[in-house]
């Protein structure tokens, strides 16, 4: 009797390991399936033995970001329009990407775009400055990355690449889009790789792809197919993610087997960018740049303490969350250095974005006032979710001064933050500020290709024409969001960075 039941169980086991080894089968055989209906949908052997491909595209784009006017609230809708340009020639291994960024709706002071240009040829990559006529050789740059994974949002290259992942591709449903049946594959199933790919069951067009990125699950929709010489793509694409939506193109153009030379040759008359490095912000630091004025920090915040007397002042209060804690170990440094153990009596709150205020809940409870401007109240109040009474409120407008003069306050609105208080000191003539402009190189300064760089040089013409319109003279400038003090020989030699404008700059790119 045991020996019987033991057989029963025995086949049992045999059957639903058999039942599971066949469903797994067929759930492959329906995928290799599905795939050679995509390959053949999109030219075949044309799409398999593909020696290049060029793309060219103009997409908007949508994001969250901080608010310029205090009224909007603390994020808004962003736009911006990008226009693109890939060429991969798969025979040679090179690439060549380029892009333009042209901020449309947003917090930008200008029409400049930002632009990239990378390329990989001969087995090396470059990145190239079209705002400097630079050029510039970085191991970081290979033909993999050389498109920040422009490529991977081509439908073409998808179901090529899928040709070669067959074996790691896995059939899991059918899902109807606009009324009809799509196969559902899942490739790379479990692993970091994983994404899910939507195969019409009519016409074998890739439909819908869903990848994880960044923390987000990303859908992109592909529509209007068309053909030419002889293979598919895809002429318009959504792409969003359950935050809303993320870019949109109707005007794609692809062509194939079409490079040229020259689109892979660096500008012949732009010069190699000379060599710099960045200052190491890694390790909390504390400087002393004048007798009683230290500034203190690490990475992308810092902190500028005033002792007027009786107390301290500070400005600076820049956080990634409100439990990281900076603005207190930046005095905890301050009082362990100096051994002063004077009180922080006011803190200057210079704009109403929140990752500048995330720190004021310790200064608050340190029993500090907070110095703001009069129109930026309601924000800062929203944000900390409190009342704050009479005696932790100094509301300035304009200009104001603290300590009796020895610390005074303008405001240089911009479109980053319409109200910014600039902190000065006129016996120190000493300059700080918090998003207007600095640099974290040893020398040098960033690139006006780049965002928010680009924008920052607009904010320093701004705040220095703010300067020159009081008459202040100013020795050193310092930002909460840099470990550099900058002279003001350096600010002039910032300022003489060549802002291009955007019909030469694209002229340049493109």
């Amino acid at each position: 009797m045991k020996v019987t039941n033991n057989i029963k169980v025995w086949c049992w086991a045999a059957t639903i390991l058999l039942s599971t080894v066949c469903t797994t089968l067929r759930a492959g055989d329906k995928a290799a399936q599905v795939i050679n209906h995509a390959v053949n949908a999109y030219g075949g052997e044309k799409l398999i033995q593909l020696k290049s491909i060029t793309l060219h595209d103009e997409q908007l784009h949508f994001s969250q970001w901080q608010s310029g006017h205090a009224l909007q609230g603390e994020m808004v809708s962003y736009l911006s329009e990008q226009r693109l340009e890939l060429a991969i020639d798969f025979a040679n291994q090179r690439k060549v990407f380029k892009r333009a960024t042209m901020r449309l709706v947003g917090g930008h002071g200008s029409d400049s775009p930002t632009v990239m240009h990378r390329l990989y040829v001969d087995g090396k990559g470059y990145g190239v400055d079209h705002a400097l006529e630079q050029y510039n050789p970085t191991k970081r740059v290979n033909f993999d990355n050389a498109d920040i994974g422009q490529s991977k949002w081509l439908d073409t290259l998808i179901v090529k690449s899928l040709f070669d992942h067959k074996a790691a591709s896995k059939w899991t449903d059918i899902a109807y889009i606009q009324g009809q049946a799509h196969d559902v594959l899942t490739v790379h199933s479990g692993t970091q790789q994983e994404y899910t790919l939507y195969i019409n069951q009519n016409t074998g067009y890739l439909t819908r792809l869903l990848k994880a990125q960044q923390g987000q699950l990303v859908s992109v929709d592909f529509l209007n197919h068309k053909q030419s010489a002889g293979l598919t793509w895809a002429q318009r694409i959504f792409a969003g993610t359950e935050q809303g939506p993320l870019l949109h193109s109707n005007a794609r153009r692809v062509t194939f087997n079409s490079v040229r030379n020259h689109q892979f040759e660096l500008p012949s008359n732009y010069r190699l960018r000379p060599s710099d490095t960045p200052i190491d912000v890694s390790k909390q630091s504390i400087r002393k740049l004048a007798p009683g004025v230290y500034y203190v920090g690490k990475e992308w915040s810092y902190t500028l303490f005033i002792d007027v007397g009786d107390y301290f002042i500070s400005a600076g209060a820049w956080q990634m969350d409100e439990h990281s804690q900076d603005w207190q170990n930046n005095v905890a440094l301050l009082r362990e250095t100096t051994k002063i153990d004077k009180p922080i009596k006011q803190h200057i709150v210079t704009h109403h974005h929140t990752d500048h205020l995330m720190g004021l809940k310790d200064v608050l409870e340190h029993g500090a006032a907070l110095v703001v401007y009069a129109n930026d109240v309601v924000a800062l109040q929203s944000y900390l979710k409190m009342p704050l009474t009479a005696e932790q409120l100094i509301k300035v407008s304009k200009q104001g001064t603290l300590a009796g003069g020895k610390v005074q306050l303008f405001d240089v609105p911009n479109s980053h933050a319409n109200h910014n208080l600039v902190v000065y000191l006129p016996e120190q003539k000493i300059l700080f500020s918090e998003d207007m402009f600095g640099s974290s190189m040893q020398v040098g300064f960033d690139s006006p290709s780049r965002w928010p760089d680009i924008d920052a040089y607009h904010r320093l013409a701004i705040l220095m024409n703010k300067v020159d319109a009081l008459g202040i003279e100013v020795e050193q400038f310092v930002s909460s969001h840099h470990a550099r003090v900058l002279f003001a020989s350096e600010i002039k030699q910032a300022q003489s960075v060549p802002l291009v404008s955007k019909q030469t700059l694209l002229e340049r790119v493109f």
